[in-house]
């Protein structure tokens, strides 16, 4: 399993497997299935990741850094 993340696109891509993808569908809003000859999940895309999800996310790094690093906010440290 590989995972990265295109900043400029804000898409969240998550790949399974290292077989040919065949086919594409979006399965729900802004998320893409990529399937290969057996139809099997090859890769997860995620549009807008970072846009849709920030409010479940950040909170969790900020209290990681609260604890792994003693600080309130990595970026002025």
């Amino acid at each position: 399993m590989k995972i990265t993340y295109d900043k400029d696109a804000d898409a969240l891509y998550i790949q399974l497997t290292d077989k040919k993808i065949v086919d594409s569908e979006e399965i729900s809003e802004n998320v893409v299935a990529d399937f290969d000859a057996e139809n099997n999940i090859v890769g997860i895309e995620m549009v807008y990741f970072i846009a849709k999800h920030k409010k479940d996310f950040f909170p969790v790094f900020k209290q990681m850094e609260q604890s792994v690093w003693g600080i309130e906010n990595l970026a002025t440290a």
